[in-house]
């Protein structure tokens, strides 16, 4: 019989992780599941075990290569892209389609931002999310629409400039406005209903989803 071809991918990095109660649902679908480099070093605490193993490797100890000796490791000491731009060009090339990535925030904020700009940087050619303890984080292009729970927190934080924006489903509306990072942002916003629309004529918005059972 043949295998399914995998077109979506779990990418584990070296960032903070969720919680094994908020990974479990992400394992359930079968992903193809990938470690940049130092995120192999985490998985072994959920005894999680990766399809492969990508990066410079400079990370990744030496009782993790052991213990994951079984595991395909492709070595990239490419200096000028870093270990998940390196997991996403390998999943482009393979033609995977959509990918979720935990361990991109938290730990160290400079890492976080750069992460922000790489999510901006491919999230035309692949689907892309970020999944955290406290939240999802993607990139509204033009449009989105999701179910949400009334009261669950909503953040929007334009990368640059973003006009024309309108919301349906927000406390806190927007009808073809602006939002530019640095003069007016749309944090802490929330959902009224079990809808939420938002279109965007122009840039590239971070739509944060807290997850619902994170309160105010």
């Amino acid at each position: 019989m043949k295998q399914k071809k995998h077109t979506h991918a779990l990418i584990i990095c070296n960032g903070e992780m969720p919680s094994s109660q908020l990974l479990l649902p992400l394992l359930k679908t079968k992903p193809f599941i990938v470690c940049a480099d130092g995120g192999a070093n985490k998985v072994r605490a959920y005894r999680i075990v990766p399809d492969c193993i990508i990066g410079d490797l400079d990370s990744i100890t030496q009782k993790t290569r052991h213990y994951f000796s079984f595991v395909p490791i492709i070595h990239n000491s490419d200096q000028e892209s870093t270990d998940l731009e390196k997991v996403l060009d390998y999943l482009l090339a393979n033609r995977f389609t959509s990918a979720t990535i935990v361990g991109a925030t938290g730990e160290r904020p400079d890492h976080t931002m750069a992460n922000f700009s790489i999510l901006l940087k491919y999230h035309k050619k692949i689907a892309l999310r970020f999944f955290d303890e406290r939240c999802t984080i993607e990139i509204v292009q033009k449009k989105i629409r999701f179910a949400a729970s009334p009261g669950q927190q909503i953040s929007l934080v334009p990368m640059g400039k973003c006009s024309g924006i309108t919301t349906r489903g927000l406390k806190y509306f927007l009808k073809n406005e602006s939002l530019e990072l640095g003069v007016r942002e749309g944090s802490s916003n929330e959902a009224s209903a079990s809808t939420v629309d938002i279109t965007v004529k122009s840039g590239s918005l971070l739509l944060f989803k807290i997850h619902p059972h994170i309160k105010h």
